[in-house]
């Protein structure tokens, strides 16, 4: 059964989804920092599979999800300050594992580099790690502010990311949860895309020094992810191809088995 609380941050409350193991763990906490514009909700599915041996914790940013309302344009250096607060409140000063997915993946790595001794894995799952020209291009397309209007068309943005495009792998009622999840940041949803396209990847993921896994999938994302294990030292990058959607909850058990097998196995 999933859990949910409340830890204190720099800007807030920040909202958790705890999934505990079946049986005592000795195992690090597995922290899941979610994608943009969504939140913690995102692995909902996948933890059940991540929990078999150890205790899974999927917070939502400042201003996402039910986090306390945060700026239009933060950083990713803000958003991983805020999911440091939440570790040090649930996990204290032990060690812990990160798993990223999208923008999470970038939140992920400032965590490791905020505090290396603190961070065991990074797991980072199609990886935005767009040259600067690309960054700047997706910016300008996903990272305005969202303009509520009294016209419905308004909403036909959010509807296609969390509905259209989630039917097919997600059903009816997953894809309309996604989609209302969107809706509660208000007139910020675009905020972690804000984030996430002026992080400068090509200075920060060099500086990574733990042992780091890049699972790329068949997405939109396969060719960033390559240029992210290459500029990680320590990646190891496993090409799924045969997950062309829903790394998460279609494909949530192959997912979660491939995260573990890495977590599980000798530092590299």
């Amino acid at each position: 059964m999933i859990r949910k609380g409340y830890s204190d941050g720099p800007f807030g409350q920040v909202h958790w989804r705890i999934q505990d193991p079946e049986t005592a763990s000795f195992l690090p906490d597995l922290y899941c920092l979610h994608p943009a514009p969504f939140s913690g909700l995102a692995f909902t599915t996948i933890m059940p599979h991540l929990a078999r041996d150890r205790r899974v914790i999927a917070p939502d940013y400042p201003g996402h999800g039910g986090s306390d309302a945060f700026k239009p344009n933060p950083s990713i250096k803000e958003l991983a300050e805020a999911m440091l607060a939440v570790a040090e409140d649930l996990s204290g000063e032990k060690p812990i594992d990160l798993m990223g997915f999208h923008t999470g993946s970038l939140v992920a790595v400032d965590m490791a580099l905020c505090v290396p001794e603190r961070m065991r894995k990074l797991a980072l799952v199609d990886v935005p790690a767009f040259d600067a020209v690309a960054r700047e291009k997706y910016k300008g397309a996903t990272a305005k502010p969202f303009e509520v209007t009294t016209d419905l068309h308004c909403l036909e943005q959010p509807w296609d990311r969390g509905m259209t495009k989630r039917l097919d792998s997600q059903g009816l009622g997953r894809s309309f949860e996604m989609f209302v999840e969107q809706l509660r940041h208000g007139r910020n949803i675009n905020a972690a895309f804000h984030a996430g396209f002026t992080y400068n990847v090509a200075d920060k993921l060099p500086m990574v020094r733990q042992p780091a896994l890049v699972l790329a999938s068949q997405s939109a994302l396969l060719d960033a992810s390559r240029r992210a294990a290459k500029l990680i030292p320590s990646a190891r990058l496993l090409e799924r191809l045969d997950i062309k959607r829903a790394v998460l909850d279609e494909a949530a058990k192959q997912t979660a088995q491939d995260l573990i097998s890495f977590f599980h196995g000798a530092d590299a």
